[in-house]
């Protein structure tokens, strides 16, 4: 019956009609945009949600669980970019002010959705003694299940590679973030309920990244918006490494994260970029960031979303 489905919308489709999932967006055609150019940032996203009746494996068993990858690394000697962070403090304190937003967001979530069962995963790569106290005690705080490992093996695209490659085991969303994102109180909650309510009405698995990558407003390409719980959302190609799928994707779709362990790798590290590994699943998976942000990449001000003030988030995520 699906297939019949999909052969009498694809009939009626030169007359102006189509055949759509009960309640899933209808992202309609348009015809001066959908060229070769504009084929990744329209014409695709249209197309995965426009006629999709098989599932792709969505249900309540797959939604109903997150488990969170949390990778850190915070030591003197680390290889980073040693220009000042806009807050004015050391990576040390960015760090737990960071990871300290996302615990009283996972304790957020958790108040308000009993239903989600929530796991994180703290992968730190070697930090410093101190640092590694204080994630401790941070982390202790959550109420849910945790666990805080070392990394098998030392460098950011180790690290990478090792949470990829065991979020493909989980038949659950998979929430990949950073030491220095900084996240909004209903940040979890909110990925979540975008995600289960979205993907059960579309019918397909997504990508959601947490803020609007700034290329957003550098080269404006056409976006879709649509309407979640309590933001705006909008179609998008481009995000870093750090965002929400499903464990099943990354499993489906190794091949755009194997090479991820490049990362950090001077003479391979194109290879491992997002543009060539995690944003190639835009060609086969719909992407939605929101308009007002979940979580800040907070570094620089160019990694910051447009508009946005980080100073009360900042203040209230003091450990």
């Amino acid at each position: 019956m699906n297939d019949a489905l999909k052969i009498l919308s694809r009939a009626l489709r030169p007359f102006g009609y189509q055949i759509r999932r009960f309640q899933a967006p209808n992202l309609l055609r348009i015809p001066n945009l959908e060229d070769a150019s504009n084929r990744s940032n329209v014409t695709i996203p249209r197309a995965m949600i426009a006629n999709d009746f098989g599932g792709h494996g969505i249900g309540d068993s797959a939604l109903k669980s997150m488990v969170i990858f949390l990778r850190s690394c915070v030591r003197a000697d680390r290889n980073i970019n040693k220009r000042p962070r806009i807050t004015g403090h050391d990576g040390a304190e960015n760090a737990r002010r960071c990871i300290q937003s996302l615990v009283r967001s996972v304790q957020h979530s958790l108040r308000n959705h009993p239903d989600l069962s929530l796991r994180v995963i703290a992968l730190d790569d070697r930090s410093d003694p101190e640092f590694q106290k204080a994630l401790q005690r941070i982390l202790s705080a959550l109420p849910c299940p945790w666990e805080l490992r070392q990394t098998e093996i030392s460098g950011q695209g180790a690290s990478l590679y090792q949470q990829f490659s065991e979020a493909r085991a989980h038949n659950a969303l998979v929430y990949f973030c950073e030491d220095d994102y900084l996240h909004e109180p209903e940040a979890i909650a909110q990925l979540w309920t975008f995600y289960k309510e979205s993907s059960t009405r579309i019918g397909t698995h997504m990508v959601l990244y947490p803020q609007e990558h700034a290329v957003l407003y550098a080269d404006h390409y056409p976006s879709y918006l649509v309407l979640g719980a309590d933001r705006h959302w909008r179609t998008m190609r481009h995000a870093t490494h750090t965002f929400m799928t499903h464990g099943h994707v990354v499993r489906d779709n190794w091949k755009y994260f194997e090479n991820t362990k490049f990362v950090g790798n001077r003479k391979k590290r194109r290879l491992g970029s997002e543009a060539r590994t995690t944003n190639l699943l835009f060609k086969h998976i719909p992407g939605f960031s929101p308009l007002k942000p979940l979580a800040v990449h907070l570094q620089f001000e160019e990694t910051l979303p447009p508009l946005y003030d980080w100073r009360p988030l900042w203040e209230a995520s003091a450990p």
